[in-house]
């Protein structure tokens, strides 16, 4: 699968050239700078991205997108806040965006745990 061409908003994350370290154990979200970093180190991003909906009373919803990256054996789930980097990116790489089912999800941090 051929690399996209980075987008303005890529090329303004990567001038910055800092480096963020991210671990499903520490922290149950990546932040949208860790996800450009993945995909500025050629990581390529499935076209089909899981949306998980959380709800608080019953009013206010946040998004928590779901990306499966790849890169030559590896592959890892990386969960995202909504944002306007994270919509940005889904809408100019034409990502399909899915719901997914709360039973259904498994954190990377459970994901980790049951592999040790």
């Amino acid at each position: 699968m051929g690399r996209a061409a980075a987008s303005f908003l890529e090329m303004e994350l990567r001038s910055t050239d800092t480096r963020r370290h991210w671990s499903p154990t520490s922290q149950a979200y990546a932040p949208a700078d860790v996800l450009i970093q993945y995909l500025n180190e050629d990581w390529q991003v499935s076209p089909v991205v899981g949306l998980e909906e959380h709800w608080h009373a019953g009013i206010r919803r946040v998004d928590v997108y779901h990306f499966e990256l790849a890169k030559e054996e590896q592959t890892l789930v990386l969960p995202v806040q909504s944002n306007p980097v994270v919509r940005r990116l889904i809408t100019q790489r034409s990502l399909k965006v899915v719901l997914l089912k709360r039973d259904n999800i498994k954190m990377a941090s459970e994901e980790e745990a049951r592999t040790r």
